[in-house]
């Protein structure tokens, strides 16, 4: 990795939007009335809407977006005034670090030029606003001075008004600095060093570090709700130092220390911040854990061009990629902010993080880097296994029927811990519900009795699905989702596997009921296998008055060799309970 990239890339939201949220249209087709998104009615309007090639984003929210304004004031009408508030305040967190980095690149190059003139000019003019009056270096609130409204204006990709009218009001700004050395150990103030712009001193980071340290004693003895008192103590001049912008005139004096020291004092702090969110995440403290991980991000993309040694700067990737994902799955639990965990995407992919590629393919810690993959395979490159199920799919639907007569007790609601995996699976569903009955995995009984054929067939024809759902990979289940119902938009955990749903029970208006894999809908058809990679967003809604369910499988992505294939699944496990330790162990 170039270890300038986290200095010189541009931080950019998502911005593929690819469906009006108004009328539900392509970007590219021109619609002759305007229907309100999310309105199971569809009723029309009488508002046109005209032909664009590139839908624009809210510029409040960011999270939306709209051929043109037609559209959005006919959205914001019907149902975004009510959650655009709340969404623009949960992207807050995100366009400061948006804010932050543009104003770190804006010093870094005023820096640099002005180190170069000084090798020229080494008396730089003390009226000149992008030098200071003692060393050359230029400070925070000179930087924003220079950066004009547009260049630090952040509306996802250009923006249009919402219902009330302007761009998000303006949030807090990181304080006086940025990282780390430039040549000729001139360096500038990073918002987390000491500055009388943002209040820290030698004396409050005493203070912070001996609480810190209180804390984690505490921590050890098991008094973890005082311990997380302390930590959020310890923190706090750094939450009051973020959002300041400078107003006095700042000091650019030198510290003693070199390099090393202030790597290793960065370093640490990141990793205070990023165990803090964990307790605040773990304590549903979800606003303050989101500000204190983008501070860990502003941390380790500045000092990560500063790190010794290889060995330290694979430890500043792995604190990031935590922050990435930790923010990414604090969107992603909130149902009303899912939509910013493709913009959380979009940022980590700028930075190289988490190994993601698209912001719509967000697997969590139980992932494969480097493992392509396409979000829908078509039926023509379905494996033979596939057709074997497509022909005897009236036998399985008999033996679904037979269970579902004789022991509808057995179905239980998804996500109520009947199986191993999934325990989160209810907070996507919106309705009356869903539920399964489990053939494989952890809560299937140890014989063939309630779907003996269906079973043994499996065990014939799609072994891979009976050995991933054995090893805790992904159970094989009856699926069946009532009528009147919606499973929002998710990712699945592992980009392991692929999700094959076999049609059993379809209802007839295949257009009311469908699964959206990526940017794509899709409907079921009776006796036919759909086949998808689910750590690509994906919802399904059930929009019509009969019950659909299908027969649900996973197996091994077809990338993995038979060999890689349970080694890979134990390393992503293991990484998985690291990740859980890592809540458990403060940092010293």
């Amino acid at each position: 990795i170039n270890t300038n990239i986290y200095n010189m890339v541009d931080l950019s939201l998502f911005s593929d939007w690819k469906r009006c949220n108004a009328c539900g249209l392509p970007a590219d087709q021109s619609p002759s009335r305007c229907y309100r998104a999310n309105d199971e009615t569809t009723t029309p309007n009488n508002r046109r809407c005209k032909p664009s090639t590139k839908l624009m984003a809210c510029a409040d929210c960011s999270c939306v977006a709209y051929h043109n304004a037609t559209c959005q004031k006919s959205h914001w009408r019907s149902c975004h005034k009510r959650e655009c508030k709340e969404l623009a305040s949960a992207m807050l967190p995100l366009k400061e670090l948006i804010r932050w980095h543009k104003m770190h690149k804006k010093v870094k190059k005023n820096n640099s030029e002005s180190l170069s003139s000084s090798s020229v000019s080494p008396l730089p003019s003390s009226s000149s606003p992008s030098c200071s009056k003692m060393d050359g270096t230029m400070k925070y609130s000179e930087a924003l001075a220079m950066v004009d409204a547009s260049e630090l204006s952040i509306s996802g990709d250009g923006g249009i008004g919402s219902g009330g009218g302007g761009e998000c009001a303006a949030f807090g700004s990181p304080a006086a600095a940025t990282a780390a050395a430039a040549s000729g150990g001139k360096r500038v103030w990073c918002w987390w060093e000491p500055d009388n712009e943002n209040g820290i001193t030698d004396e409050t980071l005493n203070f912070s570090n001996t609480t810190w340290q209180r804390g984690a004693r505490k921590w050890d003895e098991g008094e973890y709700l005082v311990a997380m008192e302390d930590f959020q103590k310890s923190l706090e001049i750094y939450r009051k130092a973020w959002p300041y912008i400078g107003k006095s005139s700042g000091t650019n004096e030198r510290r003693g220390d070199d390099l090393n020291d202030f790597f290793e004092r960065s370093f640490m702090l990141a990793k205070k911040l990023l165990f803090c969110a964990y307790c605040e995440l773990d304590a549903t403290q979800v606003g303050s854990a989101r500000q204190r991980l983008v501070q860990c991000l502003s941390i380790t993309m500045t000092v990560f061009f500063t790190s010794p040694s290889r060995a330290s700067r694979e430890s500043i990737r792995s604190v990031m990629n935590d922050a990435w994902m930790e923010l990414m799955l604090s969107m992603e639990e909130v149902p009303q902010h899912r939509i910013i965990a493709r913009h959380v995407a979009s940022l980590a992919i700028s930075t190289k993080s988490c190994g993601w590629t698209d912001p719509f393919q967000r697997p969590g810690y139980i992932a494969r880097v480097g493992l392509s993959s396409i979000p829908f395979t078509p039926p023509e490159k379905h494996p033979p296994w596939c057709r074997v199920l497509e022909n005897n799919w009236i036998r399985i639907l008999n033996e679904y029927h037979h269970l579902a007569t004789v022991s509808p007790l057995t179905f239980s609601n998804v996500g109520s811990g009947q199986r191993g995996s999934g325990h989160n699976d209810h907070l996507v569903v919106s309705g009356r519900s869903w539920k399964e009955y489990v053939l494989f995995g952890t809560g299937s009984i140890e014989n063939d009795g309630d779907a003996p054929f269906t079973k043994q067939l499996l065990r014939s024809y799609v072994p891979d699905a009976v050995s991933l759902a054995e090893q805790g990979g992904g159970e094989v289940i009856f699926s069946k989702l009532a009528p009147r119902t919606h499973i929002k938009a998710h990712c699945g955990p592992t980009n392991l596997r692929l999700t094959a749903h076999l049609g059993l029970v379809v209802p007839d208006s295949s257009s009311d009921c469908r699964i959206r894999v990526r940017d794509d809908w899709h409907s079921w058809s009776a006796g036919k296998v759909l086949l998808f990679d689910d750590s690509y967003e994906h919802e399904v809604r059930n929009d019509t008055e009969e019950s659909r369910v299908v027969l649900l499988l996973r197996v091994w992505h077809p990338g993995l060799m038979r060999v890689q294939r349970g080694f890979f699944l134990s390393e992503a496990i293991m990484r998985k309970e690291e990740e859980i330790a890592k809540r458990f162990n403060p940092p010293r």
